[in-house]
């Protein structure tokens, strides 16, 4: 009786969170058409499979109540073994609702494929994405900026997203505009995406990553046409900072810009333990480097806009890790630059198709 009671309770506190009382929950908050599907079918599959647990839970408590010990009136089958009835529903049902769940998985994950372009009558716009060590960078090769912890874009607009990582593995997620996608060194992903109405959306990584690990967040936002014009035009002309006050303009995002944001060697318990160890063991040489580290940071890296990017900067950083499947190093972009975007051609090819 006492577990009956935990599960009625626990299935009242969900049914309160899914009807929003228990605040903004992003994931049934859609506001694009991937995420909205997405939502649709996660909020089927639950109410189908409530169909097997709302009536468990009443047949518990019912049972519970009709065949309690002081109930005289009670039948009593001590030889009772079995019904067909009862057979048919305890399999039927679940088998129905399987097979209904079954064919749910197999169109969504087809419909709402990350690789899939979305239909609509405007071009997609091109954003390249780099999961740095503990930030995003943006990158829009047709606009010619780039961004750090921030991305901008029009509404009602497909979003075609090519991601990659220029540190660990980790995960690409706009909750509010749909599912998340990994971000892998030497490999390009794909992400299509779109937001119905203007707004501000949360993004984040959806995969540890490390310690700075939880800064590694970003805002999304969807604006009108004309505001993302004005917005890439003030970047490039080297004014962001009228559009948000709160970011940092600089000039070309390049290689050498690049290497800058890399955030730290150690996290701070690390390097200490690294300062304790030499100092224990009396290693000069270690002391001096565990000491020169720099720890990870507690905070996000502000917001930073770029007027301009390096040619090729994205391939540049995928063949950076495909110098060895090539037989050279293929990170330079001046002197092999068609030879860079060649090999990266071929590298991502797989995964493009």
């Amino acid at each position: 009786m006492r577990q009956t009671i935990l599960a009625v309770l626990s299935l009242s506190t969900i049914a309160a969170l899914l009807t929003g009382c228990g605040g903004d929950m992003v994931l049934l908050n859609s506001k694009g058409p991937v995420g909205q599907g997405q939502s649709n079918l996660m909020m089927t599959a639950i109410y189908l499979m409530l169909l097997v647990v709302i009536p468990s839970v009443i047949m518990a408590l019912w049972f519970s109540w009709k065949y309690r010990a002081s109930n005289k009136d009670a039948d009593y089958k001590p030889t009772w073994a079995h019904s067909t009835a009862i057979e048919i529903v305890v399999w039927g049902v679940p088998v129905i609702i399987i097979g209904i769940l079954a064919w749910l998985t197999w169109w969504g994950s087809h419909k709402y494929d990350p690789y899939r372009p979305l239909e609509s009558d405007k071009a997609p716009l091109t954003i390249q994405v780099i999961a740095e060590q503990f930030k995003w960078i943006f990158v829009y090769p047709e606009q010619n900026i780039a961004t750090v912890n921030e991305v901008r874009f029009p509404e009602k607009t497909p979003l075609s997203f090519k991601i990659t990582s220029n540190f660990t593995m980790n995960s690409f997620f706009i909750p509010q505009l749909g599912g998340q996608i990994y971000a892998m060194a030497g490999m390009q992903t794909h992400l299509h995406l779109m937001a119905d109405q203007p707004g501000v959306f949360r993004g984040m990584s959806s995969n540890y990553s490390g310690y700075g690990f939880s800064q590694m967040h970003f805002k999304a936002y969807s604006v009108t046409e004309a505001e993302f014009t004005q917005w890439v035009d003030a970047v490039k002309a080297g004014k962001g900072t009228g559009v948000n006050p709160e970011a940092i303009q600089k000039g070309i995002l390049d290689q050498a810009e690049l290497a800058t944001l890399k955030d730290g060697d150690r996290s701070k318990h690390q390097i200490e333990a690294l300062v304790h160890r030499a100092q224990a063991a009396g290693d000069a040489e270690a002391l001096a480097k565990a000491e020169a580290m720099k720890p990870f940071p507690n905070k996000p890296h502000p917001v930073t806009y770029y007027s301009s990017v390096e040619p090729k900067l994205f391939e540049t950083v995928i063949n950076r890790y495909m110098s060895n499947y090539h037989g050279a190093d293929h990170s330079a972009t001046a002197e092999h630059g068609s030879q860079a975007h060649a090999a990266n051609a071929h590298a991502t090819a797989s995964v493009e198709e």
